[in-house]
């Protein structure tokens, strides 16, 4: 099996955190001797799209969220446990063997190959995480946590990104230019709150990298007083900066990517909340 140089995102579904550790640590490990495929935990918050479904099977509410992400061979799922119906994803019974794991990951990976080089040739590429849309009301999750999942970005309005230079937004721009879609810059919280006062953004993009800036505060802000009151605000993150789940949940912040970030993860996310994008 070939050796890769970057890792496979895949999103735990259901499992305790203990657990979801003891899964994301196993992942480090493999990644760090070098054989074999490659994989890491996607956090939750991360808008990135996985690339792997790892579900723990012994959760209705897991299973019920995997059924409204509607897994594919391009994006396939593995339970962990038996479910107590029968579903169309191969199992793995417990106790969790990382090389059992391992195995059936590197399978489901060579077969995800497969099924994006027929995509790639019929010219569908895109298999985006339908992770946005209304859900089934089964009273089987608490209702806030529908109910932050179902956020979504304005009709109308354009992109604002917050960073200390205009690089990536002339990136941003260019990219998007056949859509004839506005995207500002500013370069202070001053200024970014003003200007999401005064027009209507849809999407804001945070750089968390910036001098002299609170992301958490300045995502506050932009929700209070947004032209349209529901303005999406996504953090751009790289290190040293470390996400903070409850500090984002308190401020409303809709999630985060990684930097260095990918041309078809930024288009992912971008287009799950500006209709524009997918037409």
């Amino acid at each position: 099996m070939p050796a890769h140089s970057f890792p496979f995102a895949v999103r735990l579904i259901g499992f305790p955190e203990e657990e979801a550790d003891a899964i994301a640590a196993s992942f480090a490990g493999k990644q760090g001797n070098g054989s074999g495929y490659g994989y890491f935990r996607l956090l939750e918050d991360n808008l990135q799209d996985p690339d792997l479904y790892l579900v723990n099977a012994d959760e209705l509410k897991a299973l019920v969220t995997l059924s409204d992400l509607t897994p594919s061979e391009a994006r396939p799922a593995l339970l962990v446990g038996v479910p107590n119906v029968v579903l169309p994803y191969p199992c793995l019974a417990r106790p969790l063997q990382p090389s059992r794991l391992f195995s059936a990951l590197d399978a489901m990976v060579e077969k995800r190959a497969d099924a994006l080089s027929r995509l790639d040739a019929s010219s569908i590429v895109s298999v985006p995480e339908r992770r946005r849309r209304d859900r089934l009301d089964l009273d089987l999750t608490d209702p806030s946590e529908y109910q932050r999942m179902r956020v979504r970005g304005s009709a109308g309005g354009g992109i604002l990104i917050v960073d200390k230079n205009s690089t990536f937004c002339e990136y941003v721009s260019e990219l998007l230019l056949r859509h004839n879609l506005p995207v500002a810059w500013v370069n202070s919280e001053d200024k970014a709150v003003n200007l999401c006062g005064s027009q209507n953004f849809a999407v804001v993009l945070v750089n968390t990298s910036m001098p002299a800036i609170d992301p958490y505060g300045l995502c506050e802000q932009i929700k209070s007083v947004s032209h349209v009151g529901n303005a999406i605000v996504i953090f751009l993150v790289g290190k040293p900066f470390v996400y903070d789940v409850q500090q984002a949940r308190h401020a409303g912040v809709d999630g985060f990517l990684n930097k260095p970030i990918a041309i078809h993860h930024l288009l992912s996310v971008l287009k799950k909340f500006l209709p524009v994008l997918s037409r």
